[in-house]
């Protein structure tokens, strides 16, 4: 299954239609932590609210924020000031992929493991996705011929959570978790952290996020 979700996302990533002819017109939204509310729709909340999700287990705190593309760009900025964001879009096309930025905490007094291929995120709208890595996204570079796609991994690979990480206790690691393009009309996202290694003890824990209209 996931061998078919890569090779889609290479050749989607090389085929994505103009915005023109794909997106025109789409009302923009953002995503914010919370369920979605089916009596008052999409705009329910249309005023801001907090960005970030957050849960706590056993001394290890975990922190979620969905990027849009501005804010996706100053983390990556953050890394490298001279780094472009290496996951935009040429102008005129839709963005594609799907980010967010996970904080891990570590303040259990023990190691944490975490292992980002155990991460998926569900829709109410269709199958589990789970994040890219380094090779997925090398691939899709390579597909639409990039013209140095070593050097972008090399952009790419301080940014994104790859493989598994170990989270020492006292410290704070902070990563983008990226993933392919939404189904279309979604409303509700969880995202599900399976197999967290807290010490010698394996938790899960999931965060909820929905679609906010702005200017709702």
């Amino acid at each position: 299954m996931r061998h078919l979700f890569v090779a889609s996302l290479a050749i989607l990533a090389v085929l994505q239609p103009p915005a023109a002819a794909g997106m025109g017109g789409a009302t923009p939204f953002r995503i914010v932590p919370g369920a979605y509310d089916k009596k008052a729709g999409e705009r329910a909340t249309g005023a801001a609210g907090p960005a970030t999700g957050r849960v706590g287990l056993k001394g290890l705190s975990v922190a979620v924020e969905h990027l849009d593309p501005q804010a996706r760009a100053a983390f990556a900025r953050s890394i490298d000031p001279a780094s472009p964001d290496p996951f935009g879009v040429p102008p005129g096309r839709p963005e594609f992929y799907t980010t967010f930025l996970v904080e891990f905490e570590n303040q259990s007094g023990r190691e944490v493991l975490f292992q980002p291929g155990n991460v998926a995120l569900v829709t109410d709208r269709g199958e589990p996705q789970f994040p890219v890595d380094l090779t997925d996204l090398y691939r899709a570079a390579a597909l639409r011929e990039a013209e140095d796609p070593e050097a972008t991994m090399r952009r790419i690979a301080p940014l994104i959570f790859d493989s598994s990480v170990t989270i020492q206790t006292g410290r704070r690691l902070s990563r983008l978790l990226v993933f392919g393009p939404l189904p279309p009309k979604w409303k509700e996202i969880r995202l599900l952290f399976s197999f967290l290694h807290i010490g010698s003890e394996t938790d899960t824990v999931s965060l909820t996020f929905h679609k906010q209209v702005i200017g709702g």
